[in-house]
């Protein structure tokens, strides 16, 4: 199939499936996934509510070494 041919199918498609096209055709060139916008704006919303939970007071912060030295403990545990 010629890339006129390919043009000319693609351009009978909707605006959102070329757009859907066209992130497939970079990820190939990018040699990546494309990226999933359903996926990404329930990671969005999952850190605004992260972070509305720290505003709020709602989770206690601790220092990454503590955090780190939590993990390896539970880890011993574990083995």
């Amino acid at each position: 199939m010629s890339v006129q041919a390919v043009i000319e199918q693609a351009m009978q498609l909707s605006v959102e499936e070329r757009e859907e096209v066209i992130a497939h055709l970079q990820a190939a060139n990018a040699n990546e996934e494309p990226k999933d916008p359903d996926w990404e704006a329930a990671w969005t919303a999952e850190i605004d509510r992260r972070m509305q939970d720290i505003r709020e007071g709602r989770v206690k912060l601790i220092e990454a070494d503590e955090a780190f030295a939590r993990l390896h403990a539970a880890a011993d545990r574990h083995r």
